[in-house]
């Protein structure tokens, strides 16, 4: 009735045991799943709120790999870049470009680190002859539901990222494979706002910018004035939109 709230300062954690009975009532099968109590929020007015309390995000974009170590994922290797990166000052993490790894998401959980979990550097539209854009039609629907449905009781996942600099991004056929693809998400999680990270910050990328619920500003060093002119040209011209730099 009175639960202790996860936070990134003070990571509360609870455990939930699941067990499957036979008629019989002996006990077949037993999970024990991880959680946290929270609540978040995101305004314009107000930015990021944890459990109704202004959050400054300070983060970093970090990818799947551990140096020399490769793209395998070892528990303590995963546990210590979240305990350097927290040691560091750093609050929030996107997971640029790919979900993570179990682990990494569970260290994430126990040291109060905020995520940003993001399914792809790629969709139709190729960044490289042999990447994701050959198997996007056939597997964009699975992969989500692999990443959401494994991910989404994880407290400290605020944003689902639906992708990183997608090339189609400011053409139609990029805002409608954003809309499928947000809707989605929405269908399988829907306490969670839906964001991307973009570049190339021009008008042309609204479309794209309207099927999210927060919008991902990449490289938004703009102008004579450098970011703070393009987030507050933005927000001038489109005030109810939700901007953060990732």
């Amino acid at each position: 009735p009175s639960p202790m709230l996860w936070s990134s300062d003070a990571p509360h954690l609870y455990s939930l045991i699941l067990e499957l009975h036979d008629a019989e009532g002996k006990v077949m099968d037993s999970v024990r799943e991880t959680f946290g109590i929270r609540t978040i929020r995101f305004s314009v007015e107000e930015g990021f709120l944890l459990n109704g309390q202004p959050v400054l995000l300070k983060g970093a974009c970090v990818h799947h790999d551990n140096g020399p170590l490769g793209a395998s994922a070892f528990p303590r290797a995963e546990q210590l870049r979240v305990e350097l990166l927290k040691a560091s000052g750093f609050n929030a993490i996107r997971c640029a470009h790919n979900p993570p790894s179990k682990a990494f998401m569970e260290a994430c959980d126990s040291l109060g680190m905020l995520v940003i979990n993001e399914a792809f550097d790629m969709w139709r539209r190729p960044k490289n002859p042999q990447d994701y854009h050959l198997y996007f039609d056939e597997h964009w629907k699975n992969d989500i539901e692999a990443m959401v449905l494994r991910d989404r009781n994880h407290p400290s996942i605020i944003m689902w990222s639906t992708g990183n600099e997608i090339p189609e991004r400011g053409e139609s056929e990029g805002a409608e494979t954003s809309e499928m693809l947000a809707e989605y998400v929405r269908s399988l999680d829907p306490t969670r706002p839906v964001t991307a990270a973009v570049n190339g910050l021009n008008p042309d990328k609204d479309p794209y910018f309207a099927t999210l619920d927060v919008s991902g500003y990449n490289y938004s060093f703009g102008g004579d004035h450098g970011m703070r002119s393009v987030f507050k040209t933005d927000h001038e011209r489109v005030p109810d939109r939700i901007m953060y730099c990732a």
